[in-house]
């Protein structure tokens, strides 16, 4: 059994590097498993955003990838922030009619007037996520980190910002996503990643989900 858990472990991290998000629910563990890069990339983003096609927002807060990861997603036709929250699974949860209920994120939806609407873009920009991608910057999945990828005025943009750093330090939208952030979930305040050893000693041994993206020029790199 524990062989064979190794393998599955190590099989779902090759489909995840190989798999495009096609618009699935995020919020299903299988799908983050096989189509998460893909889907924090926002390829499907990418491919059909072009000059009149309305400006599309993803928002994802890494708090440690296996403790909490918190999704934003907005447009500018519904204005609807669409939100997604995971967290560790807890089998005292498991539905049998739903295997897979102790795995899926939580979900909420939040509809912003014009005025809401507009003042989250608005933080956004404030917080250069418009600007140029820091390229080069590494992601670990045991950390603590924003990414942005988005289409507007018919431009695809990708951008990140780690912890601790002043730039993550100084980002105003995220206090603006938790404002009118409609799940219970507490958010996982940013801290320093103790060491811990019998983490360390299970990513050897392949037996937990960790990953390092890298921030290209136009993508993510992993």
């Amino acid at each position: 059994m524990f062989r064979f858990s190794r393998f599955f472990l190590l099989l779902l991290a090759l489909m995840t590097s190989a798999c495009t998000y096609r618009g699935g629910d995020i919020g299903n563990p299988l799908t983050r498993k096989t189509e998460w890069f893909s889907f924090v990339e926002g390829e499907d983003l990418r491919s059909t955003c072009q000059a009149g096609t309305p400006d599309r927002y993803r928002v994802v807060y890494n708090a440690l990838y296996l403790q909490q990861v918190r999704i934003y997603e907005l447009d500018s036709v519904r204005r609807n922030l669409r939100v997604r929250v995971t967290k560790p699974g807890n089998l005292v949860n498991l539905n049998i009619n739903d295997p897979l209920s102790p795995w899926r994120a939580a979900q909420g939806d939040t509809q912003l007037d014009a005025g809401k609407y507009d003042s989250l873009v608005a933080s956004f920009s404030g917080s250069g996520m418009f600007n140029p991608p820091d390229v080069g910057l590494d992601l670990p999945s045991n950390s603590y980190f924003w990414t942005a990828a988005y289409c507007r005025d018919g431009k695809y943009g990708l951008s990140a910002w780690k912890y601790p750093s002043e730039a993550f330090s100084q980002l105003a939208f995220p206090g603006a996503l938790f404002a009118l952030d409609p799940t219970s979930v507490p958010v996982r305040q940013a801290e320093e990643v103790p060491f811990d050893p019998l983490y360390e000693d299970r990513a050897r041994r392949n037996e937990v989900t960790q990953f390092l993206l890298t921030l290209g020029k136009s993508g993510l790199v992993h």
